[in-house]
């Protein structure tokens, strides 16, 4: 049989990499409502972080005076070109970060509902 609460700490824990707070003789409600909570703010942080990325993104693109960039090289269009590169890699990672946090929320779910 499967310890249903040894596998949700697991999961946040190791899985999400969130840290809780939790004690020995502590009611199991406050920890649950605490592993909720944490899970809800590492994913809107995400989608937070990704929706400025865009923005940036975008304010980057369209604000460039030119209808050169990309380019690699010795000019000054390297620079912007790299900084496209960071920023959009960076939407990538925390896009996907929203979304291991979205599946991770649902598997405890899923794990709160077989528990009760």
């Amino acid at each position: 049989m499967l310890r249903l609460r040894a596998v949700r700490e697991l999961l946040v824990d190791d899985v999400a990499g969130l840290r809780v707070a939790r004690s020995d003789g502590e009611d199991g409600a406050l920890v649950l409502a605490r592993e909720r909570d944490a899970l809800r703010r590492a994913r809107l942080r995400a989608a937070w972080v990704a929706a400025l990325d865009a923005a940036a993104l975008i304010a980057l693109l369209v604000l460039h005076e030119t209808e050169r960039f990309l380019l690699l090289g010795r000019r000054p269009e390297t620079v912007f070109t790299l900084g496209v590169l960071v920023v959009a890699a960076h939407l990538g990672f925390r896009l996907a970060q929203y979304l291991h946090y979205r599946h991770v929320g649902r598997v405890w779910e899923d794990l709160l509902q077989r528990g009760e």
